[in-house]
């Protein structure tokens, strides 16, 4: 997660006026309220996929807050999230903040798959937003006794026959909650009604990319953290015999003696990794040890046949 990001998510969800929306959850639930020591689960999902406000929650300000289980690789994928949420919320591009990839209050999405992403991960979410927006009208139809049919939403505020009618998403929320089940039916916003998806919009990351200060989820560093490089034959190996983990005749740990930082040679079988106290000196060691494989034997010369 983006270390910008994550501080504003800090001050957003520890602000005075945010507005908690709770949701049911039978093992788990997202915290938001300050680190706790992580629940004695394994293996299950915390965040339910079939809940609205495991993806959109709103705070009293009228700030939304969008939770994705995906993380942005360096792809855009941050931004072009912002723009889906915006979208289908009708409010402006810098009223969101984008959390993702954290395992404490993000769905369990699976991997990250670059752009790929768009057409997996951001389908609930966009549908959690386009029915948090319907709730929101629903809402605002019953505090001004009128119609859905004559209310619209722009930049976060309820227009009741194009007139601003007092209400924003933060004043509707105020004292309501979502708890809403995920509805694949809910009707999305029709293309041609796009205002901020489809258009050209700062990329988010560039900033903190250009002073260096934007964090992926690569350059994780922790406390006696070790690095590894695996070392592998100059061919794909063979599919049967006795080949199969037995194409190494040795390996010279002397070779890589001078390479600062070696914690262990690892040899399984085929299988040679060096592991290092640094990422760069892993990569030297692999570079650099020495290793002797058996030759294995071409097809047959079929030219004269």
């Amino acid at each position: 997660m983006v270390m910008t990001t994550a501080s504003v998510l800090t001050e957003l969800l520890s602000a005075k006026g945010y507005l908690r929306i709770p949701f049911a959850l039978q093992r788990g639930s997202r915290r938001t309220d300050g680190p706790k020591s992580p629940p004695p689960l394994v293996g299950v999902d915390l965040v339910a996929k079939d809940q609205v406000d495991s993806y959109i929650a709103i705070t009293a300000n009228g700030q939304v807050i969008a939770f994705n289980g995906h993380v942005d690789l360096g792809t855009g994928l941050r931004t072009a999230f912002t723009q889906i949420v915006a979208e289908e919320l009708d409010v402006e591009l810098d009223s969101v903040t984008m959390v993702m990839g954290n395992t404490d209050q993000t769905p369990d999405q699976g991997p990250t798959t670059a752009s790929a992403s768009i057409q997996s991960s951001a389908i609930p979410m966009r549908r959690a937003a386009a029915q948090a927006r319907r709730f929101l009208l629903q809402l605002a139809a019953t505090e001004l006794k009128t119609s859905v049919d004559s209310l619209s939403i722009a930049k976060g505020r309820v227009l009741h026959n194009g007139n601003d009618s007092g209400y924003s998403y933060a004043t509707l929320l105020r004292w309501k909650k979502f708890e809403l089940k995920l509805d694949s039916s809910v009707p999305l916003k029709e293309p041609r009604d796009y205002r901020i998806v489809g258009t050209s919009v700062p990329r988010l990351d560039l900033p903190a990319k250009v002073v260096g200060k934007l964090t992926f989820v690569h350059d994780v560093r922790l406390p006696g953290m070790l690095h590894a490089r695996v070392v592998r034959p100059p061919y794909a190996g063979r599919d049967s015999g006795a080949f199969i983990g037995k194409s190494l005749v040795s390996v010279d740990a002397s070779s890589i003696a001078h390479v600062p930082g070696i914690v262990r040679l690892v040899v399984i079988g085929d299988f040679v990794a060096v592991v290092a106290t640094r990422e760069e000196w892993a990569i030297e060691a692999a570079r650099r040890l020495k290793l002797k494989w058996r030759k294995w034997e071409p097809l047959a010369d079929l030219t004269d046949l």
